[in-house]
């Protein structure tokens, strides 16, 4: 019946020739597509990102193993498998940190794989199309998610354990694949409708599971010597194995087999590095000593820092450190008690908290781009949320796929990353090891919310399943709320950005109510900087006003970098010049490009000198597309840079500039094209020394008038011709003055 079903669709009807049907394998690597295409859009976002602290050691380590082919240990002990990548990273694509974050993007986006891999896996009872509905939501879901792509822009070993641990995952279960069948709760199922990925690969049960268990084995010893975290994964991973085994009845030989090469392929991996901490240390740190650490570190009421200096005192003795912070944490749990749960309660509602919101409103002198802030908030916060609730009500509801059900293995895992967060402390990157569990059951329950579905259950069984998943979710969201008030947040943050917008459109536009709009959003939200910022703008020319609304948004926030920028052009048309270069070097404070924006909001009352000193500290709000103030006091030009000046009451005809290429040697020579008011003036072309250029200005340039100077030039980069330089900006030339002068 299938098959003359299969005939007569190849033949058509009525002889009409039909498409070929889409190649659905094809989906996944678009997903793929997609999701490197947002991990770039993160990446070159973060370019300017500076490393933070255990980045920087990381990075730091892998450096000295490759200058010095020596393994330093950190100061807090670590598994060596991620100083290994970045030092590989670096062997091959040199040292430049933007360069081993594009490849963390790339293995972030491939991770689709084994996510669409394991979706798969896990709904091997679904009929092939709905299989492959629910595997492609679940990779789909990790190609937009914000969270992995900005992740993946970390010199951290979260990226990398997460591909693993999807691929991890997925090789267990193909360990303990039955014979081809595919069960349900209803009982057995064929495959009649195919989907993409949907295969029916029947085979003698166990026929490869010592093949699997092996591969398995060992990509769990390389995940455990990138996280030791992965360590709890063994034993789930023989349970699995064994009853897998036992449920599908294989021959002993076959079970003993992958039960035995599992973990000895396991501890092959891991074991040289255990050998090497026994030979270093004289006693058996089997991967490293972070869980003792931390467990002192994370629970004597002492804190951290106190117990890390005690920590320190210790020197490099690794197996004294572990032995004296396993007894100190173990003590400060039992001694005192309730400081650990008070302090468990606490790591328990950040665990689920919205990162990127906790981020933005923690951290308000940071600038993000808006486009950023958006991709934050609805693919970083608003995936976090249909994930988590989504995976807790599939987790519950999804129907048994094969048996045994792989919620034995990822259900204790899901609890172990949790208790581990209460145990130690949370940040949230930490997890991220939920993400390989969450999907798939997340994408189930989207799924058959979609098709309206219903549950084929008993309807008392069905009954305490609904009420198991929402009384989960709900104590999901209730400790999510109890860390922070989000919805009456929310709110107040709405309303306050509609006024903000409704102030800024009237500043820009020229129209009315800009003051209404800023005062009414400074009293929504009286943290808000952003909205006495407004305020001071508003005041025009009058700098002491403007300069008492700038103070009042310091003192809400005092490293805001508007509020700085802003407040040192008005202290510098008050004539408070030292005051005045103290706030204008917060140009340096953002990645916000604070030359445009000064020039933008300060040209109506600034007034522009007849003469610049550039990179004198006190040209910001005059200039446009240069690179930061250099320490000799100049500043480089990029492709096109620009100069605003007043032309004096007295005759001005001329143009001055002081340049130099500042060029190395094997550099492009320096050209620069000068124009005013976009009439072009000549065309100079330093050379490597400081130089003075005399150019004459276009007839009819208003005497006592404002004008723009532009320079357009050749750029180059200095890490182009000398692979040792961290400078990869394109420079063009240095600018030391620019001014008017009657010749």
């Amino acid at each position: 019946m299938r098959a003359n079903g299969a005939t007569r669709e190849a033949q058509g009807t009525g002889g009409d020739s039909q498409l070929p049907p889409f190649p659905l394998f094809l989906l996944p690597i678009a997903l793929v597509m997609l999701a490197l295409a947002l991990r770039v859009l993160v990446w070159r976002w973060h370019e300017l990102y500076p490393l933070g602290g255990d980045e920087r050691e990381y990075f730091e380590q892998a450096l000295t193993l490759l200058r010095e082919r020596r393994y330093v240990e950190l100061r807090l002990m670590r598994p060596p498998l991620y100083t290994g990548f970045l030092a590989t990273c670096i062997y091959l694509l040199d040292s430049l940190v933007q360069r081993i974050r594009l490849v963390q993007a790339v293995v972030s986006a491939l991770t689709v794989i084994p996510v669409y891999a394991l979706t798969l896996e896990i709904f091997r009872g679904l009929p092939g199309r709905d299989r492959g509905r629910v595997s492609l939501v679940a990779a789909l879901v990790t190609a937009l998610s914000y969270t992995l792509a900005a992740t993946a822009t970390e010199l951290l070993t979260e990226t990398l354990f997460l591909f693993g641990l999807a691929s991890f995952l997925w090789l267990l279960l193909r360990a303990g694949r039955d014979d081809g069948r595919r069960t349900t709760d209803d009982g057995p199922r064929t495959t009649d409708d195919e989907g993409p990925g949907a295969t029916d690969d029947r085979r003698p049960a166990g026929s490869r599971a010592w093949l699997w268990a092996v591969v398995a084995g060992l990509t769990l010893g390389c995940l455990t010597l990138l996280r030791s975290v992965a360590l709890p994964l063994l034993p789930l991973g023989v349970l699995w194995i064994a009853g897998s085994a036992l449920r599908e009845r294989q021959g002993l030989r076959q079970a003993a087999l992958a039960l035995c090469l599992f973990p000895l392929t396991f501890f092959l991996v891991v074991a040289p590095w255990t050998a090497r901490n026994y030979a270093t240390y004289g006693a058996l740190i089997l991967v490293d000593t972070t869980g003792a650490e931390n467990l002192w570190l994370d629970n004597d009421p002492a804190g951290r820092e106190a117990v890390k200096a005690q920590l320190y005192a210790l020197g490099d003795d690794m197996a004294a450190r572990q032995r004296l912070a396993s007894e100190r944490g173990v003590a400060a749990i039992v001694s005192d008690p309730g400081h650990f749960l008070g302090k468990a309660w606490g790591e328990s509602q950040k665990f689920f908290a919205l990162q990127f919101f906790d981020d933005m409103r923690e951290r308000r002198a940071i600038w993000v781009p808006p486009a950023e802030v958006w991709l934050r908030l609805v693919l970083g916060d608003g995936l976090w949320l249909l994930l988590l609730l989504g995976g807790v009500a599939g987790l519950w509801l999804a129907p048994a796929m094969r048996r045994p059900d792989p919620r034995w293995v990822l259900v204790p895992w899901a609890l172990y990353v949790l208790l581990t967060g209460l145990l130690f402390h949370v940040e949230l990157r930490y997890r991220l090891p939920l993400y390989p569990v969450l999907l798939p059951y997340a994408a189930w329950a989207a799924t058959w919310i979609v098709a309206r579905r219903t549950l084929q259950l008993p309807a008392r069984r069905r009954q305490w399943l609904v009420s198991c998943a929402a009384a989960t979710s709900l104590a999901c969201v209730a400790l999510m709320l109890l860390h922070r008030p989000y919805l009456a947040e929310s709110w107040m943050l709405a309303q306050k950005h509609a006024r903000l917008w409704l102030a800024e459109r009237a500043l820009v536009t020229g129209g009315f109510g800009a003051a209404t709009h800023a005062q009414a959003a400074a009293d929504i939200d009286p943290t808000s900087a952003e909205a006495l910022v407004l305020l001071a703008r508003d005041s025009g020319d009058d700098f002491p006003t403007a300069r008492r609304w700038l103070g009042e948004a310091l003192e809400r926030v005092p490293d805001h970098p508007r509020a700085h920028a802003l407040r040192g052009a008005v202290l510098r048309e008050l004539g408070e010049m030292d005051a005045a270069r103290r706030d204008l070097t917060y140009e340096t404070a953002t990645l916000e490009d604070m030359q445009r924006w000064l020039w933008d909001v300060s040209a109506s009352w600034a007034t522009p000198r007849r003469a610049l000193d550039l990179g004198g500290g006190l040209d910001l709000g005059y200039v446009r597309g240069f690179h930061a103030a250099e320490e000799g006091g100049f500043r480089w030009t990029r492709d096109v840079a620009e100069v605003r000046l007043r032309l004096p009451a007295e005759p001005a005809t001329h143009l001055v500039l002081r340049l130099a290429s500042g060029r190395p040697a094997g550099a492009p020579a320096a050209q620069v094209t000068v124009l005013v008011n976009g009439v072009s003036v000549g065309v100079v072309r330093p050379s490597a020394a400081w130089q003075t250029f005399d150019l004459a200005l276009p007839d009819g340039a208003d005497r006592g008038g404002d004008l723009v100077v532009t320079l357009r030039s050749n750029t180059f980069r200095p890490r182009d011709l000398d692979r040792t330089s961290p400078d990869g900006r394109s420079l063009g030339v240095m600018v030391d003055e620019i001014g008017l002068v009657a010749r």
